[in-house]
């Protein structure tokens, strides 16, 4: 038996199903609050951030229903649903962006920051979405003259699409990652679900790393004796999540968690995960919980 979990590589086709609804409904109207985010926010900094953060719901709508309720425990098919499921929400915010270009007012602010006041036309929007050749035109327009400018500059071209495509890169790859680790986890083949994950009340930090790894592997049953109750959790301590499944295979991801003076003298707390998804036996599984 693998000491580590590893997925099977199955996947239910309803996750398929579910992927394109979400391609029909959830993405395109994440596009549009995104599109409008980005269009009445005037800071590059902040767009960024809202990038990220549309790609992290875009990932964790893909995972929570494509992947949990989808049962995929294929990571290469996880990270195809995470990279279409970016790329389409960020196809879906070009047609509405480029129709508030269309359709664009306005203009308020001074020379260095301002707004334009604009709104879109719903049937513009779906007849750009349905014309994948007039929409990148008509990006390719934009790109030319720029809409927008950093200290009175007007950005454009060269520039204007090293931005749209750090912009790129930011939505797919943190909507990968999410679903990506969704699939990773442990899943039990026998009963045709998820393993219930429970994170275990801190202990004591792990001082020989390799050792613990080496008696969970052995079924040492002292493996765990040395730990204790962690009682003040911003000093040096691990923490502990637990795979259980009913039966006899459990699995852990160990942390340890190290508390550093940073800079401005605060303390934080740095995080170390040694061991994922390690497998132990129920016995093992007893001996954590006792401690």
């Amino acid at each position: 038996m693998e000491t580590y979990y590893r997925p099977s590589g199955k996947f239910n086709p309803l996750s398929i199903l579910i992927f394109v609804g979400l391609c029909l409904t959830a993405f395109p109207l994440l596009g549009l609050i995104y599109a409008y985010a980005i269009w009445y926010i005037p800071f590059i900094y902040i767009n960024f951030l809202i990038a990220a953060g549309f790609g992290f719901i875009i990932g964790l709508l893909i995972n929570f229903l494509v992947v949990r309720k989808g049962k995929v425990r294929n990571t290469a098919l996880a990270i195809t649903f995470g990279v279409l499921g970016g790329l389409i929400g960020l196809y879906f915010h070009w047609a509405v962006w480029v129709d508030l270009v269309i359709n664009a007012g306005e203009s308020y602010g001074t020379s260095r920051i301002g707004i334009t006041s604009s709104n879109i036309k719903i049937l513009e929007v779906f007849s750009l979405a349905a014309d994948p050749g007039a929409l990148f035109a008509l990006i390719g327009e934009i790109n030319e003259f720029g809409t927008w400018g950093i200290r009175s500059a007007t950005v454009s071209g060269t520039f204007l699409t090293i931005i749209w495509i750090v912009e790129l890169l930011i939505v797919t790859v943190v909507s990968t990652l999410v679903p990506m680790g969704g699939s990773g986890a442990p899943f039990c083949e026998v009963n045709n679900k998820w393993f219930e994950e429970k994170e275990l009340p801190p202990l004591s930090l792990v001082e020989n790393v390799s050792q613990l790894i080496k008696d969970i592997g052995a079924k040492n049953e002292a493996a765990f004796d040395n730990l204790t109750k962690a009682t003040d959790l911003e000093k040096d301590h691990s923490v502990f999540t637990l795979y259980t499944a009913g039966k006899d295979e459990n699995y852990l991801s160990i942390e340890n968690k190290k508390a550093e003076i940073n800079k401005k003298g605060e303390t934080e707390l740095n995080g170390d995960e040694f061991a994922t998804y390690i497998l132990v036996n129920n016995i093992l599984k007893e001996k954590l919980l006792s401690r």
